[in-house]
This record gives structure tokens, sequence and C-alpha cells, in this order.
């Protein structure tokens, strides 16, 4: 059993080497990867307004623009285009992250080689690493959220101003990038009233607690009071209202949706429980997702721990802390699910930082037996090492050569219609963004009403495989033909059209 001594105690690995690991792995992701993400459009887009028009432009742009305005900065301060300044700061916090990662299985009683262990795992997670060559806020929410739960964890042993403070600077970091940072800054000081070895812990939650419901308190004030000063029929926060929205008609949608699925699948007395078939089948894409997004080797390695009992060999107060993560990160996910009726990987990253941090004891216990398990130790992080620096979106190099083709033989001044963003963005012409995001960039929206398209000086349209038929149909009415097509090496990603509408 893990002897679990303090932080102090235990040598640490040389973080630097932990942060230019990263820093050199993100710099190969981007280099292999042809394409930026899809809502890195939207962020360089809010950048570029704020540079041209300030905050309330940005603000108008995208809701949360705190990202957008970083990128801002640096591209002013620095000269960087907007998109390598963007690549820039998910690079950083992902160097913060795998550090962060690091540290905190320090503090829970980790000797140099599970601290090596942890960093291999961190450093080698697929999904992880599938999204350091994009522009998101889900890193930098990631890395500071970490940062918060190694605070707390210290704090626990020394509950000072000093943690305090330092904890409560990365959760409301965390809640400025990521609204369900909040989750975490409401409940998880609760998660000290279960824990044994802290005195007067009702007294520590409270310290850790009210300053949080303050802030919140606070910034909703503000955000009331600038709300008005732009007009009450300003939605400052779309998405979020949306869900909002979607919340409180939960109990009417989810009512019909149960009707519908009752009559689909279930007869006669089955009926009266198709609330629970919909409950339940939720409940199952949730962990679905979630097991893709630990990856299945490691949750045969999570729950081969759970069934030797090797999962409790932390300190208790750790586990306690680490569980109630654990648990409000699944809160959280399981309520976008039931609202939204939907779940991406990448939203469970959240819940899987906290299990991965049980990976280097499991992994160390593996080692330590020696023999075959030892090999298995190494074949898991070999395995996982080479899926993420061997695989890449190389397939999707179409849709920047189409792009490229774009920019460099058509008139600078030329319009065009599309239904893919890197396209919209980065050929540089002419483009009605609001009328693209009225249409959801969807091809059949685009092509439905010829007023979408018949004044444009290009057709550039992604053509996905299921979509061949109703493009054809549409050049074949409108007598138009495609003047080239840059198509992907994997035949099930499609291609690239472009048809010059106008004359030549």
């Amino acid at each position: 059993m893990y002897p679990n001594p303090t932080s102090t105690s235990l040598s640490h690995l040389d973080y630097r080497w932990v942060f230019a690991a990263s820093s050199l792995l993100s710099a190969w992701l981007i280099a292999i990867d042809p394409l930026i993400n899809r809502d890195a459009i939207i962020y360089l887009r809010a950048a570029d307004a704020y540079l041209q028009h300030g905050f309330a432009a940005s603000q108008q742009e995208f809701g949360r623009p705190l990202l957008s305005i970083c990128i801002a900065l640096i591209h002013q301060w620095t000269g960087l285009p907007t998109l390598w300044a963007g690549q820039l700061i998910t690079t950083l916090a992902y160097a913060v992250l795998c550090t962060g990662f690091v540290a905190v299985i320090h503090v829970l009683g980790g000797d140099r080689r599970i601290q090596l262990l942890g960093a291999i795992v961190v450093l080698s997670h697929p999904l992880l690493n599938h999204l350091r060559s994009s522009i998101m806020r889900d890193p930098i929410y990631w890395a500071l959220l970490i940062l918060a739960f190694r605070e707390l964890l210290l704090y626990l042993r020394s509950p000072t101003l000093k943690y305090q403070f330092r904890w409560f600077s990365y959760i409301v970091l965390a809640s400025l990038f990521r609204f369900e940072g909040l989750f975490f800054a409401a409940l998880a000081p609760l998660a000290v009233l279960f824990t044994r070895n802290v005195d007067q812990r009702l007294r520590h939650c409270l310290h850790l607690l009210i300053p949080q419901l303050v802030a919140i308190g606070i910034a909703a004030a503000g955000i009331v009071l600038y709300r008005q000063g732009l007009g009450s029929d300003t939605n400052l926060f779309p998405a979020i209202n949306q869900y909002l929205e979607r919340l409180w008609a939960f109990p009417g949608q989810f009512a019909a949706m149960s009707q519908a699925t009752g009559e689909a699948m279930l007869e006669f007395t089955a009926l009266e429980d198709a609330s629970i078939a919909v409950t339940a089948g939720l409940l199952a894409v949730l962990a679905i997702n979630i097991c893709r997004a630990i990856t299945w080797p490691w949750v045969a390695v999570l729950v081969w721990g759970r069934l030797t009992g090797l999962l409790g060999r932390l300190r208790n107060d750790d586990v306690v802390l680490l569980r109630a993560h654990a648990l409000i990160a699944l809160l959280y996910l399981a309520l976008f699910m039931l609202i939204n009726r939907f779940m991406l990987e990448r939203y469970s990253i959240q819940l899987v930082l906290f299990l991965l941090l049980y990976l280097p004891f499991l992994l160390g216990t593996l080692w330590n037996a020696g023999g075959w398990r030892k090999g298995l130790v190494i074949l898991l992080l070999v395995g996982m090492s080479l899926d993420t620096v061997l695989t890449g979106d190389g397939d999707k190099r179409f849709i920047r050569e189409a792009t490229q083709w774009v920019e460099q033989n058509t008139d600078a001044q030329a319009s065009i219609a599309t239904n893919e963003k890197y396209i919209a963005y980065f050929s540089r012409r002419d483009f009605d963004w609001t009328a693209a995001l009225g249409q959801e960039f969807k091809l059949q929206n685009l092509i439905a009403k010829s007023r979408h398209w018949r004044n444009k000086d290009y057709l550039v349209i992604y053509v996905r495989r299921r979509d061949e038929a109703p493009w054809a149909e549409f050049l074949a009415n409108n007598h138009l033909t495609e003047s080239r097509s840059f198509a992907s090496n994997n035949p099930k990603k499609g291609r690239v059209a472009v048809v010059q509408v106008g004359e030549p």
C-alpha cells in the first residue's frame, strides 16, 4: 500500500521537461494536421471583430469571447497571425494541463516513477491529443480545473488563505472560459464535509463556498447591468439561454419523447415503462461516450483496479475529493445529456481527467509485480503513444487544397457561397456569414433557394457521399458544371466541388 506522505516529502519530476514534452507534441500534431477545427473559425471571427470594432462587436460574434480577446491581444503584441496566436494559446494550455496533472499525482503521494507514468498517460492519451491542433476553450478550462483541484488537495493538508485564494482564482478563471466550472465552484467545497482528517469541516467548507457564491452574485449583477446598457432585446449568451430554455421545457419534452418511444418500441403494459426505456437509452449513450473518451484499454485497467481494491489505496481525504470531482463532472454530463439528447466525447474529458489520475498508481502496481505485467504496462503505454503521434487527419487535406486554389485562382473581390466554414474563412473571399449561419452551413439549405447562390461568383461545396445525388440533381436542374473537384484519399470523406456561377 502506498504510504501517502505529504507532497513535500517526495521528490518530483522536473516539470520543465513535462512542459517541454507537451509543447513539442503539440507542435508535431499541429504540423501534421491539415485543417483547423470548425469551432476555431468562431473564435477567429470574434477575434477579428475585437480588433476592428472592440469588445461589444466581439461579444456579438460569440457570447463568451474571452479566448478570442486573448487571441487578438497576442496578435497585437507579437504580430502573430490570429490563427497562430490561437494555436499558441492551446499549446500553452496543454503544457499547463500536463504539468498540472503530474503535479497532482505528486500531491496524491506518487513517487517519481508514478509521476513519470502519469506524464506518459496524459501525454499519450489519444482523445486529449486529438484536440491539440484545435483552437478551443476546453484545454484552458481543463488546465485550470486540474490546477484548482491541486490547490484543494493542498488546502486539506494545510487550510491556509494561500491555498484558498489560489483555488478561488483558478476555479473563477475556469468558469469564465466554460460555464460548467460553476458546478465545481458551487459543489466542490461541499466535499470537505465528507473528509475525515480535517477539523471544523463546516467552517472550512464555508470558507471555500461563500467567496464563490459572492463572486457569482457580483458577476450576475454585472451581466444584468451590462445587458441593460445594450438594450433589453440583446441576447448576450444565446447558447446558455438555449440550454436554460431546454431545461425549463424538459418535463414536457421528456413526456412527449417517452410517448413516441413507447409507441415505436413497446406494446401493451410495457408502454407504462417508456420513460424508463428513454432514460436508460440516454444514460447508455452517455456511458459509451465516457468509455470512448477514457479509451477502452484504460477502461479495462480501471475496472481491474476497482475489482482488486487498488483504487482505494490513496489517502482517504484525497479519494473523497477525487470522487466528488468525478461525480460533479458526471452530474453535469448527465444533465447535459438529458436536456440536449446528444453527447460529444470531448465533453467527457473533464470527467476523464479525474479518472486518469488513478491510472499511474494502478500501472505502478502492475509494474512492481514484474513479469508479464510489466510487459503489459509497456505495451499499453507504447500503443497509446503510437496512436497519438501517428494518427492524423491527413484525409481532410483536400479541403485545404480547395481553399488554397480558390485563394490563388480567383479574383480577390470574388464572392463565394460554401457550406464549409474553413473555406469561407481562409479563402478570404467575399462571403455572407449571416446567411450561411442561418442556413447552418448545410448543403440542402444552401441550394434550396436560388437567392442563396445565384448572385455569387463561385460555389465551393463540400460534397459528402450522401450528398452526391442531390448535388448532381442541383447541377443538372440549373445547367451548371463543376470546374474543379478536390477529392479525399478516403472516399468516405467526400470531396470539394468548385462551380463558376458567373460568366468567366
